[in-house]
């Protein structure tokens, strides 16, 4: 048993001993762990290897940090399972909350090579560039950027965007959302996020890059999506 231990990583014993001491009731909910420095001391670790583990935790949804405070047993957050394509508006209401946008930024832009090549648009294509800041109950959930044509959806408002931008597309345009493709990988935040979710800076939070397709095969939009991991955990569940 002694030498199967010594193959553990440390910052992985770290993360094993925060667990059970979550899941024993030992550490409750909304308190604070031990210190980067007595935990440092207890395992003869550094403090890189210590955050290590509780960035781990942190983005598992263990964890949460509170700037300048510590490092926390995070509360009960919002949690997303996708398994049908579904806005935000309508994950809140299944949940009881209630969703609302907060629109940062509206306007047209032309398309670079990139966008261009997400959108299957030509590059200088006139493209609405979207940045909308999503809330459960005036909890900050996640920040959006979304790019979607302007020769498509030429009708698209802010007044529009200040509600939920898939009942446009489905209530009022009476077109079918098939499915979307999406990458998700951990970032760290930037003073703007900082600022929006009142983040640790060193907590990691998630993007996630989002393409939505229609039934007819077009583009709807491309969305990048930065989550709160403070607050919402997002889940992806594969159906067979």
């Amino acid at each position: 048993m002694a030498q199967s231990a010594k193959k553990i990583p440390k910052y992985k014993m770290i993360e094993n001993y925060i667990m059970q001491n979550i899941k024993s009731g030992h550490y409750s909910k909304g308190e604070p762990i031990e210190t980067e420095q007595e935990l440092s001391s207890k395992y003869s670790v550094s403090r890189v290897t210590v955050r290590q583990a509780t960035n781990n935790l942190v983005a598992r949804g263990y964890l949460s940090r509170s700037q300048g405070s510590g490092t926390y047993v995070a509360e009960k957050k919002v949690v997303s399972r996708a398994t049908t394509v579904k806005s935000f508006t309508e994950e809140m209401k299944a949940m009881g909350k209630k969703a609302s946008s907060k629109v940062l930024d509206f306007k047209v832009v032309a398309a670079n090579r990139e966008v261009s090549q997400k959108l299957n648009l030509e590059i200088d294509s006139p493209v609405y560039h979207i940045v909308r800041l999503r809330e459960a109950d005036g909890e900050p959930m996640m920040i959006e950027t979304s790019y979607m044509s302007v020769m498509a959806y030429p009708d698209l408002t802010y007044e529009r965007l200040s509600r939920s931008k898939y009942s446009y597309i489905e209530e009022e345009r009476k077109l079918i959302i098939d499915h979307s493709h999406h990458i998700v990988v951990p970032i760290m935040p930037t003073e703007e996020m900082i600022g929006y979710f009142g983040c640790d800076q060193a907590s990691p939070l998630l993007k996630v890059f989002n393409t939505t397709f229609l039934t007819d095969g077009s583009i709807l939009d491309y969305t990048e999506l930065v989550i709160n991991t403070e607050k919402y955990q997002y889940q992806s569940i594969r159906q067979k």
